[in-house]
């Protein structure tokens, strides 16, 4: 005969199958918590009553003893194992609960700044969306806002003060704003903002205007004062847009357009995505480029002008785009810039250029002091393996570092000038030349530029190619060339076009130049042609240059070093 327990356990076994299979072929609807909580109720009540009733038909017969129910005690024990399923249930329900309720609440919300995230701020647009087309009096803003020099702060300070800064600036934007608008962070320094029922040109700029004041501010976190500033994009909810993607996708697109042109704030026009599309294309077919080897180089000679002889080249990078043709750097260098691939295709024409100087000297020995000259952008000089780059091109390509010069503007230089000054000098302790381009263009503090360890500067084309239209322009070359020389720096003027422009710096005693007049950019067989014929281009020269006599003020003091202390 089966004891009472075992009948117990077989009875509570076949009733918890038993509402298993109930709720299976139930149409209605249970969550697991509540479904869990019916079987074992089920199962526990519906065995206990068979169980009972088993125990009553036994004792009719005589088979078992009422000792054997143990009487209101047993009854007790069940029900009181029931309440204790119950409450376990509860307290396990109402955790999944709480869990529910807080991955739903991280899914929506910036985990630093607890403000709306990408997904709750794309939400919101749609319902905007839908709603401004059911109701054409109806219709919002969508601002994308990017902090300028975050990732400076951010190495220079680091993470965790950029931390702080960015909560700050989420404080101050909440507070630019009205309740019903909405701000979210998107990741990193970039934001948005949904400004509701806002589309009139002059309200949208009283708020974007307001935002960019506010957070024009210094922000002061810990002992510290931090400045900062912000670039908006803006776009206005039509009825053209589908979805709140393609108006952040717009915003997003003003914004970056405000980043190039150094504005405050864009609104987006339907130009701007064309750009943008064009822009993503020659992107992907820059990628494509690199794999299939479709840059050239172009060699540009610099001239003495004293002698008028070459004495080396600036190395300058075209595209031999397969559809397009020959594309202009001014084309794609920008994209480079954006994309971070201007690092690839600086040590590619790096080293074409160092392997290039290489042969010809070992081909021609009497053009063995030829130099070549790369322009390095403030992305790669920001690279911290920069220096171990060169390094390995060199000792690759066998070429003397002294016969290789690098060009650095001068906002490259200035947006860390103490970090430079580092960099500048490790560069030359390896033995290359250095060059700082466009000189006069940026905004170089005399104070900084006697510390920086350079060669050369390079007078700026737009000075040089001004010249011709009053004196106070050739005062300017002038005053360049005079500080150079006080800071013993050789100097180099590009864009050189006119023989008038050449005979003013000869006037000026200007050492070395490039432009039009002596030759465009050149592939490298008609560079090794300069080079075989040992060019020179006196015959460009005025029989008497004293007949083109510059209207230049000779009586400028001389300029001293220590005038830019």
């Amino acid at each position: 005969m089966i004891t009472s327990k075992k009948t117990y356990t077989i009875l509570f076994g076949a009733a918890l199958l038993l509402a298993i299979a109930i709720l299976f072929f139930s149409n209605v609807e249970f969550s697991f918590g509540t479904a869990l909580l019916i079987v074992l109720v089920a199962g526990t009540g519906f065995a206990f009553i068979v169980h009972l009733l088993y125990l009553l038909e036994e004792r009719k017969s005589g088979s078992i003893r009422l000792t054997e129910f143990e009487s209101a005690e047993h009854v007790e024990r069940h029900i009181q194992t029931l309440r204790d399923h119950v409450e376990e249930q509860e307290k396990t329900t109402e955790a999944l609960q709480k869990t529910k309720e807080r991955y739903r609440y991280e899914a929506f919300h910036d985990a630093l700044t607890k403000l709306p995230n990408r997904k709750q701020f794309l939400d919101k647009m749609g319902q905007w969306l839908r709603q401004s087309q059911q109701d054409i009096q109806f219709s919002f803003t969508v601002l994308s806002l990017d902090l300028n020099r975050f990732k400076t702060i951010n190495e220079s300070l680091g993470h965790s003060l950029g931390d702080a800064l960015i909560l700050k600036v989420a404080e101050r934007l909440q507070n630019s704003i009205r309740q019903k608008d909405v701000v979210a962070r998107f990741g990193g320094d970039e934001f948005g903002i949904i400004l509701n029922n806002v589309s009139k040109t002059d309200d949208v700029a009283a708020c974007v205007e307001l935002i960019i004041k506010n957070l024009a501010e210094p922000f002061n976190i810990g002992s510290r004062e931090i400045f900062t500033s912000v670039s908006v994009g803006i776009a206005v909810s039509h009825r053209g847009y589908e979805k709140g993607e393609d108006i952040l996708r717009d915003a997003d697109i003003a914004m970056y357009h405000a980043k190039s042109c150094e504005q405050s704030y864009v609104v987006f026009d339907p130009s701007m995505h064309t750009r943008a599309v064009t822009l993503l294309q020659i992107e992907t077919d820059l990628r494509h480029a690199i794999e299939r080897d479709e840059f050239v180089t172009y060699y540009q000679p610099i001239i003495s002008l004293k002698s008028m002889k070459l004495i080396g080249f600036e190395a300058l990078i075209r595209w031999n785009h397969p559809t397009r043709g020959l594309v202009p750097p001014v084309e794609f260098i920008p994209v480079t810039e954006v994309t971070n691939l201007i690092v690839p295709i600086t040590l590619w024409i790096l080293r074409k250029s160092c392997s290039q100087l290489a042969e010809w000297k070992r081909k021609y020995p009497n053009h063995s002091d030829l130099m070549i000259s790369v322009n390095l952008s403030g992305k790669h000089f920001a690279q911290h393996d920069l220096v171990k780059q060169v390094k390995d091109i060199l000792r690759d390509t066998k070429l003397d570092p002294r016969f290789l010069k690098l060009e650095l503007t001068e906002s490259a230089i200035m947006e860390n000038a103490e970090t430079a000054i580092f960099m500048l000098k490790r560069l030359r302790d390896i033995g290359v030349q250095l060059s700082i381009d466009d000189f006069g263009t940026g905004y170089s503090s005399l104070s900084y530029l006697h510390r920086f360890p350079i060669n050369t500067l390079k007078v700026d084309r737009s000075f040089v190619g001004s010249m011709e239209e009053g004196s106070e322009n050739g005062e300017i070359v002038r005053t360049i060339i005079a500080l150079a020389k006080a800071l013993n720096l050789s100097v180099i003027a590009e864009g050189i076009e006119t023989v008038h422009q050449l005979h003013q710096l000869r006037v000026l005693n200007c050492e070395y130049g490039q432009g039009y007049l002596f030759s465009r950019p050149v592939p490298r067989e008609q560079a090794e042609e300069i080079i075989r014929d040992t060019k020179d281009w006196k015959s460009i020269l005025p029989p008497v240059e004293g007949n083109l006599a510059p209207t230049i003020n000779h009586d400028l003091p001389t300029l001293e070093l220590g005038e830019f202390n």
